[in-house]
């Protein structure tokens, strides 16, 4: 395997080419996932929330125009349907990796408000993680990338496909 492969979904190839960042980085056994918050279309929630469904939707949506500004990503506007689609978007760009959320070994989670929605946000972790826990470092900020974003999420995954 090289010493470095860099993991790019089909839905998020315009956030690469456009934007100049991966979604994740395989290196030394370990896959790197970038930021994630949770977007969608006009920010609504997804329908196929809890369904799985597109979890790129929101970027794809974003997206469409050749040379669509950072600013089109719109966060889904109800809070615990934003942390669930941040989770399912990370979920998303593991499988692209050859993983699963099971193989995720540390979290960095950034909070806009955070004592405000980790009640919230607490409840859509444990829907999407068990144990054994993740080391998790939850770090509160004034704000993210995508406007009305609550939280990013930052993971850092084992890679089991590598050859033994």
């Amino acid at each position: 395997m090289p010493d470095r492969v860099t993991i790019v979904p089909p839905a998020l190839r315009g956030v690469y080419e456009q934007w100049r960042f991966a979604p994740a980085v395989v290196a030394n056994g370990l896959i790197h996932c970038s930021g994630i918050v949770g977007t969608s279309p006009g920010g609504v929630t997804p329908d196929w929330l809890g369904k799985g469904g597109d979890a790129f939707s929101g970027a794809r949506a974003a997206l469409a125009g050749p040379d669509a500004p950072l600013a089109a990503l719109e966060a889904v506007r109800d809070p615990e349907a934003q942390f669930a689609t941040a989770f399912e978007t990370l979920a998303g760009i593991l499988r692209e990796a050859g993983a699963e959320l099971s193989d995720v070994i540390e979290i960095t989670s950034y909070h806009v408000g955070i004592s405000t929605h980790m009640e919230s946000f607490m409840k859509v972790w444990a829907r999407y993680l068990s144990e054994p826990w993740p080391a998790w470092t939850a770090i509160g900020v004034s704000e993210l990338i995508v406007p009305g974003g609550l939280v990013e999420l930052k993971a850092v995954a084992v890679y089991r496909n590598q050859p033994r």
